[in-house]
């Protein structure tokens, strides 16, 4: 079996509205220290066979937007 994690974010030169939301809060509580805040999504996909390659793939397909995401597949 292969086990992938597929991180999908958005790019650095997306305006990422959810993470300034949570930067904003995180100072609201006193944490002055937290300088960005990026958000993303991660999915652990287990496949009975495949490859690194297959979750990029996934990536290309369905996952995200190469317009706006970048995907990192670990496995």
């Amino acid at each position: 079996m292969v086990e992938l994690r597929i991180t999908v974010t958005l790019k650095r030169t997306v305006e990422d509205s959810e993470g300034g939301s949570v930067l904003k809060a995180l100072k609201l509580l006193g944490y002055d220290n937290v300088k960005d805040v990026r958000t993303g999504k991660v999915y652990f996909i287990t496949l009975t066979k495949g490859s690194k390659k297959t979750g990029e793939e996934f990536c290309e397909k369905l996952l995200a937007n190469p317009v706006i995401n970048e995907c990192v597949v670990d496995g």
